[in-house]
């Protein structure tokens, strides 16, 4: 009598969350430090950025989804050699769950600079948990947990204009049209007395905007990474299409500080792509969402510094050696070579 093979589903969720081995583990120990948790304390909160990646050691972690409306729901508890973290981790993102320990729970904290060496250095306990990150992060668009959740009209522009920005860049997030939901309905008599307000955005510190823009949306959900004005940057990649996303790839596997800035979303035109047939390793081709998506994630990996939504006005290259790049609101970040 043989063993049935793993469903689908089985077989995803293994890869989802996989366990660690002791020797995997001990491996793991000198990219970050061990910490220990009460009953109850969290470890991480949504919409709070994080330590990095956490290494159960004992106990348990209970992992729960949350949006800015307060609703909780039971995702997973993790226990001794599994690991917590997603994509957002490897830069350094705000979570977008909760993590609480249950009982008492020691775990070894790793840095998202630990995450992104362990990543390199460690390939075989690296590939695992790319893998898994990438699922995690699937899972929780599938599901819109953790991330804003935009309230209005489902088919009005402005929401269109919001849900097209979180999608184009793959981040969670939930619509809730004031017709069908009494939580939207609710929260448009209270905070949207005018058309004009909508749609609302609840970002998951529990925070209202009024019909943002895609930077004020970036910001309440922790989105926009801050490039230092102070820092000169070895390269600058003006857009976040694929070859710009390619030379972010080549120049931070290299050891280079690299910084990629784009006004819209990661993938450019190509992102937009239903299904693109032509792209070199894809013989049976790829959705340019999925292709820029891995991009983006495989740039993060090597420490590639991504601004999303930025708009670059202007090029100074008066100052011999170092270039320097002016944004829509004014600042001015510096590198040595802009792309």
């Amino acid at each position: 009598m043989t063993n049935a093979k793993p469903s689908m589903l089985e077989s995803r969720r293994y890869q989802m969350f996989p366990e660690l081995e002791p020797e995997e583990i001990a491996r793991l120990h000198h990219f970050g430090e061990v910490r220990r948790y009460c009953d109850g304390e969290h470890l991480f909160e949504a919409g709070k950025t994080g330590a990095g990646m956490f290494v159960v050691l004992s106990g348990i972690v209970a992992v729960t989804r949350r949006d800015g409306l307060g609703h909780a729901v039971p995702v997973v508890e993790q226990g001794p050699g599994h690991f917590l973290a997603e994509v957002g981790q490897l830069t350094g993102r705000p979570a977008l769950v909760d993590g609480t320990a249950v009982g008492e729970v020691e775990a070894l904290v790793i840095p998202p600079e630990g995450l992104r060496a362990v990543l390199v250095a460690e390939a075989d306990v690296g590939e695992r948990i790319m893998r898994a990150l990438i699922l995690r992060r699937v899972n929780l668009i599938e599901t819109g947990a953790g991330g804003p959740v935009l309230v209005g009209p489902a088919s009005a522009p402005d929401m269109v204009r919001l849900q097209g920005f979180l999608v184009r860049n793959g981040y969670p997030h939930q619509v809730l049209d004031p017709v069908v939901d009494e939580d939207a309905a609710a929260l448009i008599v209270r905070y949207a007395p005018s058309p004009e307000d909508l749609p609302l955005a609840v970002c998951p510190d529990g925070s209202v905007l009024r019909n943002p823009t895609v930077e004020e949306l970036a910001h309440c959900i922790g989105m926009f990474t801050e490039a230092l004005e102070s820092t000169v940057y070895d390269v600058a990649v003006v857009g976040a299409g694929p070859a710009g996303l390619a030379t972010a790839v080549y120049a931070a596997s290299e050891g280079l500080s690299v910084l990629v800035l784009d006004e819209r979303a990661i993938g450019g035109q190509a992102g937009a792509s239903a299904r693109i047939e032509n792209y070199f390793g894809f013989p049976t081709g790829i959705s340019g969402q999925a292709l820029a998506g891995r991009a983006f994630v495989q740039a993060q990996k090597f420490g590639a510094q991504i601004m999303i939504p930025a708009t670059v006005t202007r090029l100074d290259c008066k100052n011999p050696g170092t270039l320097a790049i002016e944004l829509a609101d004014n600042r001015r970040l510096q590198a040595s070579t802009v792309v």
